[in-house]
């Protein structure tokens, strides 16, 4: 799965899913200006193939655009269940686009 980490994203969850070797991850800052909006935000993935990893629920209303991956970053899941939820949701959906999961949330 190719995924887009949002800027609200603890470096430690970005840090795994780049460092993961069966993910392809990059970061908004890296792709995007830093003052991209979540629209524009959206729009880039969706051009782009890839899923959305947030902590911000404003992708729920923008998930008609992309895929997204939002979890709870207040309740700090551990970076491994994080990880194991975003690899058992690739192989559960064929079209990543339509992906709107909270991880981990039982998928780990």
């Amino acid at each position: 799965m190719r995924l887009l980490c949002d800027q609200n994203v603890a470096r430690r969850y970005i840090d795994a899913c780049i460092e993961a070797p069966d993910l392809r991850a990059v970061t908004v800052r890296d792709a995007l200006d830093p003052r991209a909006t979540d629209p524009d935000i959206a729009a880039y993935a969706r051009e782009n193939g890839y899923v959305v990893l947030t902590a911000d629920d404003d992708f729920f209303e923008l998930s008609e655009r992309c895929g997204c991956l939002y979890f709870h970053q207040l309740d700090q899941p551990p970076v491994g269940d994080v990880l194991t939820a975003i690899r058992l949701i690739d192989d559960a959906y064929d079209d990543h686009t339509e992906i709107v999961e909270v991880v981990p949330d039982g998928w780990a």
